[in-house]
């Protein structure tokens, strides 16, 4: 019978798609070449689906026990030669489409992020420091992608002007490029792969790799931004520049910082948060309590980044989809366990099931992990090159000034140019505000043997010699804590620092006797309040 050969048309569409998807999945396979360490561990297991039902040939194995035991005629062997092979489940058709465009949206996405982080990693294990200046191996995909995001400005495609530029922002018009071209470009890659008449009809041990990475990548995160807040704190210090900023002149983002910066406590509980959800990410038993704790945390950090403009919108985002799609597969238990009541089979994460191989891939990722947490402590105890910017003097803090004079004449309070106050800030550094608000800069250098210090004005001049007398008053303070709704906004008496200061400036003589302020916000905890404070 003769066989009737394709059209060439047919033909060239065939063979040009092939070319496509090998290209494609020899691309996903560079990017993703530090994580095939743990295919070779599962080449010989049996890559179950994300279900905890036994394999077929699992059942057969039982079977073939429980028929020795009890005595059947039919041997193993017999049963092993007729038995079918096992065939995989088939996945619903659009169950196999949404994976194969969330595999690719995260590999293009994603990296080459994570091989910056094992990077580091190692560097730190081997004490080898990174020239963060240097561009790294992989930079070429940093700049690809930085063409492709130029190409789409040229073409008005992308959906903000396109401009690079370190600035620490995560939402800069180049990144909403990027998002929309990793999105464009998966979504061709997954029809394209979805036309192959071998694309497959289910992806079980890829999708359980997949799970597996993904968990990796979120939990490393989740301890960044956590042990961030440990080390120093992720948000810094309150200045004194911050304190006595006027509130409406306050950005929203620094609003998010100076609610952080006042509360330390309060800082180390979220990062506690995100180092439990890191934790609880690692193990498999505990990795869906971890997605959960994940969520949480990350909603939170999603609505204080896009409700106050925190450049990090785009980034918080998608850690908080990571984290809801590692619950995804399991959606129908969850559902069962917390809503309907009814019976949930438990979850197997396992990746490989060989015990082999299961005992090389957890040593494997418990000494990953275990380096990750080494190497932060010892970078986070470790002195850091900025360390003298926030250095303080005994006379740190902000000084009221209650009387000022020049060449011996009191400056009138009514004078718009007579200082408010004198703030002796970190880094050897000082300035004045005046009552109209302008300031004027200091380097302030202190000895306190000598009781004097080393004052240069910035705008210009030389280095003059102040000395400062150093005392202590009684003024009206407000009360420590109020008892009486008739006492709030009565002053009571408390002991406060003085501080006089004398020395040249602007070719006078200047003379400032001032007292140190006390900021509410700086308040301590109380446990008893008869009154609460103003919102």
């Amino acid at each position: 019978m003769r066989v009737q050969s394709r059209p060439i048309a047919l033909r060239i569409v065939t063979w040009a798609t092939n070319r496509l998807c090998l290209a494609a999945g020899l691309f996903v396979a560079a990017l993703t070449a530090p994580f095939w360490m743990f295919a070779l561990a599962a080449w010989h297991s049996g890559g179950a689906a994300l279900s905890t039902a036994p394999s077929a040939k699992t059942r057969l194995r039982t079977r073939m026990v429980k028929e020795t035991e009890s005595g059947s005629g039919s041997s193993a062997a017999t049963l092993a030669a007729d038995a079918p092979p096992p065939v995989a489940k088939a996945w619903p058709r659009w169950q196999c489409i949404a994976f194969r465009f969330l595999l690719l949206y995260y590999v293009f996405l994603a990296f080459p992020g994570p091989l910056g982080s094992l990077a580091s990693t190692v560097a730190g294990v081997f004490g080898v420091e990174i020239d963060e200046s240097a561009d790294p191996p992989w930079s070429w995909l940093t700049h690809g992608w930085q063409g492709v995001t130029n190409w789409m400005d040229a073409h008005g495609l992308a959906p903000y002007e396109v401009i690079h530029q370190r600035t620490g922002s995560g939402d800069t018009g180049h990144d909403f490029a990027r998002v929309l071209a990793v999105t464009a470009v998966a979504l061709l890659l997954t029809a394209i792969w979805s036309l192959w008449p071998r694309a497959g009809r289910a992806y079980a041990r890829v999708g359980r790799w997949l799970h597996l990475i993904v968990r990796f990548d979120l939990a490393f995160t989740m301890f960044g931004y956590g042990f961030a807040k440990f080390y120093g704190g992720q948000f810094g210090m309150l200045s004194l520049s911050r304190l006595t900023q006027e509130i409406g002149d306050t950005w929203p983002m620094s609003m998010v910082g100076t609610f952080m910066q006042a509360s330390k406590p309060y800082e180390l509980f979220g990062g506690c948060g995100e180092v439990l959800a890191g934790l609880l990410l690692f193990q498999r038993r505990t990795a869906l309590l971890g997605a959960f704790v994940a969520i949480g945390v990350m909603t939170n950090v999603c609505a204080l980044n896009w409700l106050y403009g925190v450049p990090v919108k785009l980034y918080s985002l998608h850690l908080l989809l990571y984290a809801i799609l590692l619950l995804l597969p399991f959606r129908h238990r969850l559902w069962a366990l917390f809503c309907s009541n009814g019976d949930a089979a438990p979850v197997d994460l396992r990746v490989v099931t060989a015990p082999r191989a299961g005992r090389w891939l957890l040593a494997l990722g418990s000494l990953w992990v275990l380096a990750v947490l080494v190497t932060t402590h010892l970078h986070g105890i470790a002195p850091s090159p900025y360390a003298k910017y926030f250095e303080k003097s005994q006379l740190y803090g902000l000084w009221v000034v209650e009387t000022m004079r020049l060449d011996g004449v009191e400056v009138p309070i009514t004078d718009a140019q007579r200082w408010r106050d004198f703030a002796i800030d970190t880094a050897d550094s000082a300035w004045s505000r005046e009552a109209g608000g302008a300031r004027h800069f200091f380097e302030f250098h202190w000895d306190d043997a000598a009781g004097t210090a080393q004052v240069k004005d910035r705008s210009g001049g030389d280095a003059e010699t102040w000395t400062g007398a150093r005392g202590t008053k009684t003024t009206k303070v407000d009360p420590p804590l109020l008892l009486h709704s008739e006492e709030r906004g009565k002053k009571v008496d408390g002991e406060r620092r003085t501080l006089v200061l004398t020395g040249k400036w602007q070719g006078k003589q200047l003379e400032l006797q001032t007292v140190q302020k006390v900021f509410r916000l700086q308040t301590g905890f109380r446990l008893r309040q008869e009154l609460p404070d103003f919102w």
